[in-house]
């Protein structure tokens, strides 16, 4: 049985087809949910697109993804995962995230540039593997436990459109339960 749940809201077929090919390519098996909002405009935001997909999740843990996400190693959900078994149940975990206390942030992602062509590192302040605890994640790949989100939905009234909907999964965590966060 698979452990990991992917959950993508996709507006560019070609691109969420590139990124659901990168995730066949994994040593670790995944379950794949899409949510295609691209002509029907169903969602007009990510946190409600994803909040309708919640109870289709029958796995310990749920990544949530963008579309133009690509898993270059064949081991690299399966490192994700590997760091998933060590955060506690209501941590959310991210490949990059930002604290309060430091300015600019923290990624073991690379992107490319539009105007070069060039990989480089997304982070201002690159993490080489283990985990660090932030206060927020990005959006970009981020996850945990998939109850954690079942009892703990986006908001959708704070986040009505398609950003910060992981900042505030965050800040909410910390607030409200006083532990979790980014990692």
């Amino acid at each position: 049985m698979n452990e990991v749940t992917i959950v993508c809201c996709y507006n560019n077929l070609k691109t969420y087809n590139d990124f659901v090919n990168t995730l066949k390519a994994q040593t670790c098996p995944c379950e794949i949910i899409g949510i295609d909002n691209r002509d029907n405009k169903a969602f007009t935001s990510c946190a409600g697109a994803y909040n309708s997909v919640k109870d289709q999740i029958n796995t310990k843990y749920v990544i949530y993804s963008h579309q133009d996400i690509l898993l270059t190693e064949p081991d690299t959900l399966a490192k994700f995962v590997s760091y998933l078994d060590r955060i506690n149940a209501d941590d959310i975990l991210g490949v990059a995230g930002a604290r309060a206390d430091i300015i600019g942030f923290y990624s073991n992602i690379k992107h490319v540039l539009s105007t070069s062509g060039k990989i480089v590192d997304a982070g201002w302040y690159p993490v080489k593997g283990g985990i660090m605890e932030c206060d927020t994640v990005d959006e970009c790949f981020f996850g945990g436990y998939a109850e954690h989100f079942k009892k703990y939905p986006f908001d959708e009234v704070v986040c009505s459109n398609w950003h910060l909907y992981a900042v505030e999964a965050c800040l909410h965590t910390k607030s409200k339960l006083l532990v979790g966060g980014g990692v």
